[in-house]
């Protein structure tokens, strides 16, 4: 444990005084007019808003200086937000007996929120005390940053202690220290960004000592020491998983994600190759950005969706007959699968009949290729009853304009009866070796479109 030597509490903000000036001039405003200090006049629960609105508790604290009134407000605001960066040149343990003294001094019956951002100066033992006091000041929302150029902060044991989190938020962290099993009874939100384990069992330990978690973000990088990662919680509602692309080679195998009550599900990875998924009978949203390769029962998974945003990196990718996606009423499908993505788009209009928007985006802003061969092999030899029914807005985002896609445009367009909206704009720097825009274009406007009322945009 570093020691810190003990000072008046006001010496920390030294700077002090020129901030409860400035705090003063922009509080007391009213008193330049009138000369009276109406904004002390208001209720102490409104006065201590105001100063949670403030960005750091250093200029909190600053405002103790402004009156009488205002000289013990500070104590009782239940957001606490602390950045050693504003420390920069000086001598850090003015921040850490900053940090400790706020903490010993607040009087709000609970600390709703703590907010760390920290640097490469700060220790496992500052870290851990800061926690054991807010602890003891029955925290909600705990949220620890360490800065990414300075690599990774070891958290202390003590966070295994709450029974009050409802919310926590880890950035740049290494928990293999924290003891498990722990019982984290009251979490319901946890996000987990570019995070360091102990190994796979750490992973699936860590999670399952959440039984209320109903929100979880993780942003992955390649060295978090996680190979197979499980996600198996009952009641979860929200699921982001992100890999980020810091290296060439992923170390990562596979996902496994057991979540049978998940409504919102949100994942971009383009390096794990396995995703094991169990059903999720009330999934409202998926956003999808991946390569996974095996994708059977990663489609039988989502027959629930309604709202629909896909993007398959892998063109091996299987789509199995017989599933009807029977509540999907808004699909974007990504177009950068040359050579895959008009046989899924068939396949998904044959499958959702309540399909109402149709929104396609070709995500891959490189240039389009004059080798590109694609064909539509699976054209509907029917008209899907999405289109005869129910859709109603079409767009096309970064259309590459090739007499292909005009084909599929034109199919779209043609028997839509119910369309009363579409949007087409081009894909920038288009090559005119494979395209000609302005004819495309012109056939386009001037094509007898499935439905009368339809107002069509072409960018």
């Amino acid at each position: 444990m570093r020691l810190v030597t003990a000072k008046p509490f006001g010496e920390v903000t030294t700077k002090g005084k020129n901030q409860a000036k400035e705090s003063a001039k922009i509080l007391n405003c009213q008193s330049c007019k009138f000369n009276v200090d109406k904004i002390s006049d208001l209720p102490e629960d409104l006065l201590v808003h105001i100063l949670s609105l403030l960005p750091t508790t250093n200029d909190i604290v600053a405002t103790s200086g402004v009156s009488k009134r205002w000289e013990s407000l500070w104590k009782k605001v239940h957001k606490l937000r602390f950045n050693d960066q504003i420390y920069h040149g000086k001598k850090y343990e003015s921040f850490l007996h900053f940090v400790e003294k706020a903490l010993v001094l607040h009087k709000a019956p609970t600390l709703v929120s703590l907010r760390l951002s920290v640097g490469p100066k700060c220790t496992a033992d500052d870290i851990g005390l800061w926690i054991k006091l807010a602890l003891d000041r029955n925290i909600c929302e705990l949220i620890i940053k360490h800065y990414s150029d300075h690599g990774h902060i070891r958290l202390s044991r003590r966070l295994c202690d709450s029974k009050t989190l409802v919310s926590l938020k880890l950035k740049n962290a290494i928990l293999g220290a924290i003891c498990l099993p722990a019982c984290f009874s009251s979490l319901k939100t946890l996000h987990l960004r570019y995070a360091k384990y102990s190994g796979d069992e750490f992973v699936r330990n860590l999670i399952s000592s959440c039984p209320s978690l109903q929100n979880l973000v993780v942003k992955r990088h390649n060295e978090d020491n996680v190979k197979r990662f499980v996600i198996k919680v009952r009641y979860l509602k929200s699921l982001t998983v992100y890999l980020s692309p810091l290296h060439d080679v992923a170390d990562s195998d596979a996902y496994v994600i057991n979540t049978p009550n998940l409504k919102y599900l949100n994942i971009k990875d383009h390096y794990t190759d396995l995703c094991s998924f169990e059903d999720m009978p009330y999934l409202d949203e998926a956003n999808l950005d991946v390569a996974f390769t095996d994708t059977e029962k990663f489609f039988e998974s989502l027959t629930s969706v309604k709202k629909l945003s896909l993007c398959l990196k892998k063109s091996e990718a299987q789509y199995p007959e017989g599933i009807i996606f029977s509540q999907l009423v808004h699909l974007e499908l990504c177009t950068c699968d040359d050579s895959k993505w008009l046989n899924l788009l068939a396949k998904l209009l044959r499958d959702s009949p309540k399909l109402r928007v149709l929104k396609l985006n070709d995500k891959n802003h490189d240039f389009v290729s004059k080798y590109c061969t694609y064909s539509w092999n699976q054209q509907p030899t029917y008209v899907p009853q999405c289109l005869t029914e129910n859709l109603e807005i079409f767009e096309w985002r970064n259309y590459k304009a090739t007499f292909k896609e005009r084909d599929v445009a034109v199919y779209i367009l043609k028997n839509s009866t119910c369309l009363k909206k579409s949007v087409i704009s081009p894909k920038f720097k288009l090559s005119g070796e494979i395209c000609d825009h302005h004819i495309i274009r012109e056939d386009l406007a001037s094509m007898f479109m499935g439905s009368s009322s339809c107002e069509l945009k072409l960018d």
